[in-house]
């Protein structure tokens, strides 16, 4: 297993500041957490994280899988950019974003994101503790996953949160460039969150993501994709830990 201070080109600054970047989400979790804790109750506090993120699961497993099926050994990669340079000298989109990761990563994602979320949506429903709630009531919340519950819906909504995962992604990708930041350069904040702000946007066709769900998913996401990026660098799927 590959161990980031043993590995020369990996800037012990540049690691350092994405410790404690993600170190800063964990404290304003928390906060967050707390602040709902006082005026409601820790368990509206966690239902409405918990809402959030299993809202956008197709959209956190086609990160990953994008990741997985962007590096396979013996497998050609095909630029998703094809190469191809912006008026401004660098690339469009760089060597890091392929067709192989983009089309792979969304297919198994929501595949396995359909997997997974259908026996959440049915766990959710099943539910039998909203009375002790103050935030919440039992019809908001089934309200809220309904599209969850309708087969038809719930598919549709899987194939499209996912596919906002590679969009997204892409689009961070464009923006940096033009950024002059190079490939395995931290991006901080964008890095971490364009996938779920693309995503999030799509989902709000099936489910109401309200304000509240927003800045859960803002604090969330750059906890989650820096433990990943950290467990890909770990497996070599990823040149650089974040």
């Amino acid at each position: 297993m590959r161990r980031v201070k043993d590995d020369p080109n990996i800037d012990p600054k540049e690691w350092q500041n994405q410790r404690r970047f993600v170190l800063i989400f964990v404290g304003i979790l928390l906060a967050t957490l707390l602040i709902w804790a006082i005026i409601y109750t820790l368990l509206d506090a966690l239902i409405v994280m918990g809402l959030a993120f299993f809202v956008l699961v197709p959209a956190f497993i086609t990160n990953g899988m994008m990741v997985m099926f962007g590096k396979i050994k013996g497998i050609p990669r095909y630029p998703l950019d094809g190469g191809r340079y912006h008026k401004d000298g660098e690339r469009i989109l760089g060597e890091g974003k392929s067709w192989n990761g983009f089309i792979g990563g969304w297919i198994a994602g929501a595949l396995v994101s359909a997997a997974i979320c259908w026996w959440i949506f049915i766990l959710i429903a099943a539910a039998e503790e909203y009375g002790i709630l103050t935030f919440y009531t039992p019809d908001y919340i089934m309200n809220f996953i309904s599209a969850g519950l309708d087969p038809k819906s719930f598919w549709l909504s899987q194939i499209f949160i996912s596919l906002g995962s590679p969009i997204g992604d892409a689009l961070g990708s464009f923006f940096k460039r033009r950024k002059k930041h190079k490939r395995g350069e931290a991006f901080f904040f964008w890095d971490q969150n364009d996938f779920i702000i693309v995503s999030g946007l799509i989902a709000l066709i099936w489910f109401p993501l309200k304000w509240y769900y927003w800045i859960f998913m803002l604090i969330m996401t750059p906890i989650l994709t820096g433990l990943a990026n950290w467990v890909g660098y770990l497996i070599n799927k990823k040149d650089v830990p974040w």
